[in-house]
């Protein structure tokens, strides 16, 4: 009995034993609590990327969101702090992920790297059309920093090809070109989700055929200007 009243002693409680139970802690054990944290808002992201590929913003609730999660509403307010939040949040997941997808592969010949990373565009939209489409004709009435996503998303994708190209400095026409052709992959991206009546294949030739036929078009450009700009220093 004395000896349970002396361990009882020795042991520290209340908000004191509770701080000396932190710094008693191991080191990492903030980092892995924090690991767990972005792993499950992870986990969460791509639920929303799955549940707007089914559903409309409008028909999707807070509650909706989870239960289909398995958490309570509060657990959910503490990673998101709205359906709008949560929304452009997965936005965000989802382009990050088709910026990965579409990475240029170096060990590929360029012509190989071009149609690799459209099929991979086209194989994402295929599985999550829906999503696709609401972003791009809806994201930015729902939420205005969808707009700045989309930019975001536009130039990586820019800036893949231009370090492609070994152009550190592109000129303006080139980035003009690769930017009017990525509106061509977007708005051909859409057009096939609503009439998906050419196979993949067909469309991506069709996007690498426009690729090929602007950046010739700009070097034919760019050389005319050049030659006008030497008879002009002349």
């Amino acid at each position: 009995m004395a000896t349970s009243r002396m361990a009882a002693a020795r042991t520290p409680r209340g908000p004191r034993a509770s701080r000396a139970r932190a710094a008693a802690a191991p080191a990492g054990a903030d980092r892995r609590v924090r690991l767990d944290l972005d792993r499950r808002r992870a986990q969460l992201l791509e639920l929303g990327i799955d549940l707007f590929s089914k559903h409309s913003y409008e028909d999707m609730s807070i509650d909706g969101v989870a239960e289909a999660a398995g958490i309570s509403k509060g657990l959910l307010y503490h990673y998101f702090r709205s359906k709008r939040d949560f929304y452009v949040e997965t936005v965000r997941a989802a382009s990050r992920r088709l910026q990965l997808l579409t990475t240029p592969d170096p060990a590929l010949p360029p012509a190989a790297r071009l149609r690799a990373a459209i099929d991979a565009h086209l194989r994402y939209i295929q599985e999550h059309g829906p999503v696709y489409t609401a972003v791009y004709r809806n994201g930015v009435a729902i939420a205005p920093e969808i707009r700045e996503i989309l930019d975001q998303h536009r130039g990586v994708i820019v800036q893949y090809f231009l370090e492609a190209m070994g152009a550190t400095k592109p000129p303006p026409l080139l980035r003009t070109a690769l930017r009017s052709w990525m509106a061509m992959v977007e708005g051909a991206s859409l057009d096939w989700i609503d009439n998906p009546v050419i196979t993949r294949d067909a469309l991506r030739e069709l996007l690498v055929a426009g690729y090929a036929a602007l950046i010739a078009k700009t070097v034919e450009l760019e050389a005319e200007a050049d030659a006008a700009n030497a008879i002009r220093a002349d």
